[in-house]
Parts: C-alpha cells; structure tokens; sequence
C-alpha cells in the first residue's frame, strides 16, 4: 500500500499485517481524496463496495463515474437529498454511467443523511476511506478534509468485521426505513424532485437559495425518519428567553436549555381572527389561533420555531388525509397567558 501521509500506523498480528493512515486533505498537493478513492479502485478483482456520501453534484460525479461504473452491479452506493447540495446533475451523470444509487431522505432539514464512505475488497483485502469527503470537487480536491486510510487482511477476523458491520450498518437502514432509503431508478422524475426540494439545480444558484428561503412543496407525504439517537434539549433560542442548565440524558454532562417554566413565545397586538370574532356574516368561528412570528422583539421564524425547536421532541403524526399529508400534527399542553 502507498503512503496516504506521513503518519502510519501498522498493526501486525503474526504475519498478519493491516495498514491504517490519516489523511489531513489540503497539506500536499500530491496527497488528496481523489488519488485516495483511485487507489481504492486499483484494488483487483472487486468482489463487493460500497460508497456512500451526504452530498453530490456533478463534477464530483463526473471524477468516479467512469471507474465505478464498470463494477456498478457489486457495489452499493448511497447519497443524500433534501440536503440544498445534491444536485440533479448529479445523479444524471451516474445514470449516465448505469450507476443507480440508493437516494437517503430523512423528510425533513433538521437533520441530514452525511456519512463519506468508500469501501471496495476482494477475496483477500479490503480497501477503506472514511471520514469526511463527499462526492464533490470540494470533497475530492479543494476543501481540508480529513480521513482514515486503511487496506485491512481478510484473513484477520478483527478486518473482516469491520467490513461486515460497514456493509451491515447500511443494509439495515435500507430495511429499517424502506420509505427513505430508495434507489434510484428511471421512472423517477428527477424534475419533480427539484421541485419538492430534493435536489437542487446548478444551473441556477440564485433560484435555490431563493427556493430554500420561499419553497412551499418542500414537504412531501414521505414520513419523517424517526431515528433512534439521545434526545437532548434545544439549545437555540431568541434573544428574550431565559435558560436554564439540563442534563444531557446517559451522560454526566450538562448544557444550556430553554426551561419548561420559561415564556416560550408572545403574541403581537391580537386580531379580530386571532381572537375568533367573525368579520362577516358568512365567516364562522375556526376556535383556532395561529403560531405566528409575535412580539417583534423575538428573534424567531414561525415557519421552523414551533416545529423544530420549541415542540421538536413531541409525538407528531401526518394527517391521514391524503389530501393533506403534507400537514403534521401533535397534542401539546401548555398554558396561554391573555393580558390587557
């Protein structure tokens, strides 16, 4: 194995030997992700891989296709969406190359599908980069970077479960959430998923940050992936709330939190619909009151606040309705202070 850095570390067990180096992208010209990922592919004999990045464009695609491609059927390869970098062009230049990948979505933007794996092996070796490279020119080339590179002996069975709980860890994704882990294939209109939000389109950078900003289809009856992590409290807030120090659960430590005991939110000036006085004849009473941005004192955007940090860890549902499967909803208890 070629030296990926000049730190190396070999671990030998007998006449076993498995080489692991660090890569810190960005120090040697010589020395980057891309020449890692090739090297991975000099690998003979390729037997089984898999490649997996949060985020793809074209020219990122453009650098492995034509080497992928011609081991495309033993190789899976995973990448992200509804991530605002993903690009349809991306996956059209792996189409392109008879490489369908599994597309992750997590329906929703709070959190992402970002793991950088490149794993290849044959009978007797298994080639590995992780760490934090993704498919694109950034990734490969122009941004610090840093990985583990490793070339592990099929022969030890320490190597050989590594490689297994890699290539294991990201079948039960695809069987634990089908709904989100999906592959891709040619029926799928890769228009429309501009569109919804799922990819962007490079040919115009200043209609997606537009989009990212206005969108209304970003939400699609997909459900949510609900993802088995610590929960721990929210720690961004507007500049009128007080904190307050919490456990973080399993561990010892401590952070900064929003009480439970705190003001949350306050209305502006309240309205004739807020209060639910009908304006005409023919408007009825709705009983309801919208969350809306209030006092202009907070700091707040009402189209996430409510959902993604102050009400982020309840129970919510899609409504059944298919015409309104977009629309989510939870039962929340909390008290309403009306004042003078």
């Amino acid at each position: 194995m070629q030296s990926k850095s000049q730190y190396t570390i070999e671990m030998k067990w007998g006449d076993i030997m498995a080489v692991l180096n660090f890569l810190l992208q960005g120090l040697d010209e010589n020395n980057d992700h891309f020449s890692s990922i090739q090297w991975l592919f000099t690998l003979p004999d390729i037997n089984r891989g898999l490649v997996a990045s949060a985020f793809l464009n074209a020219s990122g695609a453009s650098m492995i296709a034509e080497t992928l491609s011609p081991i495309s059927d033993r190789v899976s390869v995973f990448i992200g969406i509804r991530n605002g970098v993903t690009t349809i062009q991306g996956l059209q230049v792996l189409k392109d190359n008879n490489i369908y990948p599994y597309l992750v979505d997590t329906a929703t933007q709070t959190f992402i599908f970002h793991p950088k794996v490149y794993l290849f092996s044959n009978a007797d070796t298994a080639r590995l980069v992780i760490g934090s490279a993704n498919i694109t020119p950034g990734g490969f080339v122009k941004n610090i970077e840093a990985s583990a590179v490793m070339e592990l002996n099929l022969a030890e069975e320490g190597d050989i479960q590594l490689v297994d709980n890699i290539t294991n860890s990201f079948q039960q994704l695809i069987d634990r959430y089908p709904e989100n882990v999906f592959r891709l294939t040619d029926a799928m209109d890769l228009a429309a998923m501009v569109t919804q939000g799922l990819l962007e389109d490079e040919r115009s950078a200043v209609c997606r940050a537009i989009a990212r900003a206005t969108r209304t289809e970003r939400t699609e009856a997909r459900a949510r992936m609900r993802l088995r992590t610590r929960t721990i409290p929210r720690i961004r807030r507007t500049g009128a709330e007080a904190t307050v120090t919490v456990d973080i659960p399993g561990t010892t430590a401590q952070m900064l939190a929003i009480g439970n005991s705190q003001l949350l939110w306050r209305s502006s000036k309240l309205t004739r619909r807020d209060l639910n006085i009908p304006t005409g004849a023919n408007t009825n009473r709705t009983g309801s009151m919208l969350l809306k941005k209030g006092d202009s004192s907070q700091e707040i955007d009402p189209r996430s606040y409510f959902r993604y940090t102050l009400f982020e860890n309840q129970e919510w549902t899609r409504d059944p309705r298919p015409d309104r499967a977009h629309l989510e909803r939870c039962n929340v208890p909390f008290r309403i202070i009306i004042k003078d």
